[in-house]
């Protein structure tokens, strides 16, 4: 095992192969590097998000950095309704490609992530630099997924629920678990008595990010974007 680096929001993490979400993303993973949508023109017979979203692609790949995460994250976020899959598929935790994303018009929180990832690797951002992030959102007691971009000027995170790209230091209530980025898998943890400690204690089976945001919105805690100014 090679020694733990410093992760997203604050965290530590270790290389770790046997995540709960492993099988999912392997089997997505080939189609956002594909990112067929993006080929799509007016007229090509792609639905008409496959089609705007293409444009906005193509629109900003000579655009600086932060432009593409800003212009990415807002088109994904209007463009996409948050839909749970236990609502969508009648099931759990289904991780969809970015085509089917968008031929639906619907999805979960790691289906925003996934789409974003795909959108941003067309527009020029290194898949490499990428990481889908399944998290704990304490402040809700809800799981959560996100897309982080990693610089060194840090992390940046594109959420569902905010419009607005921010860094994860910006983000105090989410608690990674694990992230995923290419053939790559970390399992994270906190600092504890002054050093960086992560468990390997096995994770719930049934962890399924994005499920139960309904639930929470009913108990009038808010899960509704928040929009930038």
């Amino acid at each position: 095992m090679t020694p733990p680096g410093t992760g997203v929001f604050g965290s530590v993490a270790i290389p770790f192969k046997a995540l709960p979400s492993s099988a999912n993303w392997k089997a997505v993973y080939p189609s956002i590097v594909r990112a067929d949508f993006a080929t799509c023109t007016n007229g090509s017979g792609c639905t008409p998000r496959a089609e705007e979203l293409a444009g906005l692609v193509r629109e900003i790949k000579a655009k600086p950095f932060s432009q593409k995460l800003a212009a990415v994250n807002r088109a994904v976020n209007r463009n996409v309704a948050y839909v749970s899959d236990r609502a969508n598929y009648r099931r759990l935790d289904v991780w969809a490609k970015p085509t089917d994303i968008l031929k639906r018009g619907k999805g979960d929180c790691e289906d925003y992530a996934i789409l974003k990832m795909a959108a941003l690797n067309a527009a020029g951002i290194p898949l490499s630099s990428m990481s889908l992030v399944v998290l704990q959102d304490q402040s809700r007691s809800l799981f959560h997924a996100v897309l982080t971009v990693s610089t060194t000027r840090g992390h940046y995170v594109l959420d569902n629920l905010h419009d607005r790209v921010m860094k994860d230091t910006a983000l105090a209530s989410y608690l990674p678990l694990y992230s995923l980025s290419g053939n790559r898998s970390w399992i994270h943890g906190r600092k504890r008595d002054g050093s960086m400690v992560a468990t390997l204690a096995p994770l719930p089976r049934d962890l399924a990010p994005g499920e139960g945001f309904e639930t929470a919105a009913r108990r009038g805690v808010s899960s509704k974007r928040i929009e930038a100014n």
